[in-house]
């Protein structure tokens, strides 16, 4: 029989349990093929599914693979601290940092100790944002907004993974979103486009800098919870608009992002900021561990074939 592959459940952006964005986290996946993955992903019915095996680049410790459940994704920054979570909770990461080999790179991931479940940093490579490549009309249409709808604080912007970042006025007018999400995932599929990020200046805590909600339907995710990856151009995207403001060379705030799905999230932001231009940009998250085993294939399947 086929050895149990251990498996780890966690919330992410979150240090309580029942909130944040949930992700599964398969380690030892060497041997696991692309189907036998996307069908552990749909099983798993996560936002995303991690898959860590050994790493065969010599700048990576972990090999990593990600799925939401309908297709692998180059990046999921909520799914790559998940596996750094798995890890660290197995007793794998004893250094206390990690580096993954991925579709879109190698990803480095810091663990922060202090009160409370580690602080996970991300740092991707530095991104920027571009201008549209074509008409918002549509696509506004389809989350049920009008040109005159969106604020005047930033100018959409589209980001290195082809999420559509809109600046709306107040949460009253995010909140009010009901997207057509059939409308919105034709028309993102036919753009070949990823998500549609709308962000509030306004938040619900005090203190905070943003709350987002990010539609991808055509991704198998009609409203991502907590979305890791968007917020790195987010990020950059608000200081070429003014928004932010440094202290010294730092820039850090609080983004929410999940309060309208009963499963709020806090991510943790910093730029480095050199003559007013970004040089660096981390996204940073707690976890907590919701459910772990295994996943027992039966007799007559391996690992490279089907459950």
């Amino acid at each position: 029989m086929t050895s149990p592959i251990p498996i780890i459940q966690a919330d992410i952006f979150t240090d309580r349990p029942f909130a944040g964005n949930p992700a599964a986290a398969v380690l030892d996946a060497e041997g696991l093929d692309e189907v036998i993955m996307l069908r552990i992903a749909a099983e798993m019915l996560v936002p995303g599914t991690a898959f860590v095996s050994a790493s065969t680049a010599p700048s990576a410790d972990w090999r990593l693979r990600m799925f939401t459940p309908k297709r692998e994704v180059a990046y999921s920054g909520h799914t790559t601290l998940g596996a750094t979570h798995a890890l660290l909770e197995s007793g794998r990461l004893p250094a206390g940092h990690v580096t993954f080999d991925t579709a879109a790179g190698v990803v480095r991931v810091e663990a922060e100790h202090g009160e409370g479940p580690p602080v996970m940093w991300l740092e991707p490579a530095l991104p920027a944002c571009r201008a549209l490549d074509h008409d918002l009309v549509e696509v506004l249409a389809a989350l049920g907004l009008s040109r005159a709808g969106l604020a005047g604080w930033a100018r959409p912007a589209v980001t290195p993974d082809g999420d559509l970042l809109l600046p709306l006025p107040d949460l009253a007018t995010l909140r009010a979103l009901q997207p057509d999400m059939t409308r919105l995932a034709a028309l993102r599929t036919a753009q070949q486009a990823r998500g549609v990020c709308c962000v509030s200046r306004e938040t619900v805590e005090a203190g905070s800098g943003t709350h987002s909600r990010f539609f991808a339907p055509h991704y198998g995710l009609p409203e991502d919870i907590v979305t890791g990856s968007v917020h790195s151009p987010l990020a950059v995207w608000l200081l070429e608009a003014g928004v932010l403001r440094a202290t010294g060379d730092r820039v850090t705030f609080t983004a929410e992002q999940g309060d309208g799905l009963g499963r709020p999230g806090r991510l943790r932001i910093e730029l480095t900021v050199v003559g007013g231009r970004a040089r660096r940009v981390r996204v940073g998250g707690q976890a907590v561990t919701v459910l772990s085993g295994s996943l027992r294939p039966g007799p007559a399947q391996s690992r490279t074939g089907s459950l």
